[in-house]
């Protein structure tokens, strides 16, 4: 059969946007998946969340018992000095050097720095710079997010 000229242009023209139908459908079907991988690795991020039951301590010889006068006075079981940002863990549970982020401070990642002898299973100590601050702190549960490196 002979096709017009006219008849094979209007073939090319149908060819055409049939593939360009496929590939923008092909294109919203990638945009959707990729939406929703993305949003459910954000959720999932989300569910490494635990809740700790939660108790503070200071340096202080109460606290620690370590007099200031101890060369180890002020030293975490990492070997580094407690500050602000250093939590006690079970490290059977959480890992030292674990980055963690607790629900109440936004502003701060915490690091699982140190042990102590009363904190086993989800238990973690909060370091404050005083003995009274911890004091105030009491004995709370919170919600401790694992922050992954990266």
């Amino acid at each position: 059969q002979a096709i017009s000229r006219r008849g094979c242009q209007m073939m090319i023209r149908k060819e055409v946007s049939r593939f360009l139908l496929c590939t923008r459908k092909f294109v919203a079907v990638f945009v959707v998946g990729m939406f929703i991988f993305l949003s459910s690795m954000l959720f999932i991020s989300n569910v490494n969340a635990e809740v700790f039951k939660a108790t503070a301590y200071c340096s202080c010889e109460k606290c620690c018992d370590k007099d200031p006068s101890d060369k180890w006075y002020g030293i975490t079981a990492s070997g580094k000095r407690a500050r602000w940002g250093t939590v006690a863990v079970d490290k059977r549970v959480i890992k030292l050097g674990s980055r963690l982020r607790i629900k109440g401070y936004p502003d701060t990642i915490f690091r699982a720095e140190d042990v102590g002898g009363a904190i086993k299973g989800n238990r973690i100590d909060v370091w404050f710079p005083s003995h009274r601050e911890a004091l105030k702190f009491g004995v709370q549960k919170i919600v401790v997010q694992r922050v992954r490196n990266g």
